[in-house]
């Protein structure tokens, strides 16, 4: 049995430069997982699966070449059951899908293959069988308390987040509702794809292969499904669209967040329901926070009780001594729907926002990234320091005053 400091290393052997790139690109964010490559042909291989110890093994071959099974035959002898094993190949047939059943592969792809459906199945071949099948997309959706508050960053980082998770699922999707002016697409430096008008008037015609055509792909593995924005038409798009889109979506990818635009539509309270985590992004001042109250009690009024709004108290920059709102204050206003602040961070966001690349890989341990950590995914958190626990410090009590 591999050591657990194994486990969650991939072994990926092919001999497809284009195919090797695209894989080692795909993993390159991820501090989860390792990528153990070899660049040969399953046929041309000896002892170095064994020697890799690793936790899973993509293998790319040609499953029509009898020569390459038994190539592969060979391999699943000698790791008796260690370590799963996924293959991609180029050509596929009957045949070949009933040898590998019976090698009990744990998931067989075929070429082109998007990295979004390969880094689901190798989480998945980590995690084994006790994840279950069928189970259920978890949708994250961000809503902005008042506009520039940085919804849309904190959307982007929670979704790398998520899909560098080993608890949350192996891919992950940014839905842009934002049509008239979104911008995740741009914080990423990516080419908005989602031509929306092309299903507009038939959702139907929605279907994988499309959604692909539409998807634009992050070199992490993450995809962001955003549409080139219009900032002179102000118009709102049939529910029957945006209830497409999200069911497609949602089949397909372990992880959705939504970036929610500020104005709200006739489809906003399909989104809210079939949302399992509903943030509203705020920021400390008495207006936008007043506001926030007034945005809960809409969303209890439009979705009911069956949808609970956190809010997450954003850009956060509190001195000692000085004047301003104390966590208190806002635990006070908010209650139960306060559940963290995030450090104020100019520097960084503006920087990661030029160069159109994640927080993290310019700083993995910045505030911002921490912070944020713990409220999406409490039970990953890097323990902090005490000076970092405390994002709110001393200040008057503005909130009561105002009344």
């Amino acid at each position: 049995m591999a050591a657990t400091k194994n486990s969650k290393r991939i072994l990926l052997v092919s001999a497809d430069k284009a195919f090797l790139q695209d894989t080692k690109a795909a993993f390159a964010s991820s501090e989860k997982i390792e990528l153990v490559v070899v660049e040969k042909n399953v046929g041309d291989l000896r002892a170095e699966i064994q020697e890799a110890d690793c936790g899973a093994v993509i293998i790319d071959m040609d499953a029509a070449r009898l020569d390459e099974i038994d190539a592969l035959q060979r391999i699943t002898r000698r790791l008796e059951g260690r370590a799963p094993i996924i293959v991609v190949t180029q050509e596929f047939n009957a045949a070949a899908v009933r040898i590998l059943v019976q090698l009990q592969i744990a998931d067989f792809l075929v070429k082109p293959i998007t990295t979004a459906d390969l880094v689901r199945s190798c989480i998945r071949a980590l995690q084994g069988p006790g994840r279950e099948e069928n189970a259920e997309s978890q949708i994250y959706t961000f809503m902005p308390a008042a506009g520039g508050v940085g919804t849309t960053t904190l959307t982007l980082q929670t979704a790398f987040q998520l899909h560098n998770s080993m608890t949350r699922g192996a891919s992950t999707c940014v839905v842009d509702l934002n049509f008239q002016q979104g911008s995740c697409a741009e914080y990423l430096d990516l080419e908005p794809r989602f031509d929306i008008n092309e299903i507009e008037n038939q959702p139907e015609r929605l279907d994988r292969q499309l959604l692909d055509v539409m998807l634009s792909k992050h070199s992490s593995g993450l995809c962001v499904l955003a549409a080139p924005t219009r900032p002179s038409e102000m118009r709102s798009f049939n529910t029957d669209v945006v209830v497409r889109v999200l069911d497609l979506v949602s089949a397909y990818f372990d992880n959705v967040v939504i970036d929610m635009p500020r104005t709200w539509f006739p489809w906003t309270e399909t989104v809210l329901l079939g949302s399992n985590k509903l943030y509203i992004v705020a920021e400390m001042t008495v207006p936008c926070l007043r506001h926030t109250q007034r945005l809960i009690q809409a969303v209890y009024e439009t979705a009911g009780k069956e949808v609970k709004p956190n809010v997450i108290v954003n850009r956060f920059e509190q001195r000692m001594f000085d004047s301003g709102i104390k966590q208190a204050d806002v635990q006070e206003l908010l209650g139960e729907h306060f559940v963290g602040g995030i450090s104020n961070n100019y520097r960084l966001v503006r920087e990661a926002v030029d160069r159109g690349v994640p927080l993290h890989e310019i700083d993995p341990n910045a505030n911002v990234v921490n912070d944020l950590k713990r409220i999406i995914l409490p039970e990953e958190a890097v323990v902090a320091t005490k000076k970092s626990r405390s994002l709110f410090g001393l200040g008057k009590g503005l909130l009561r005053k105002a009344g």
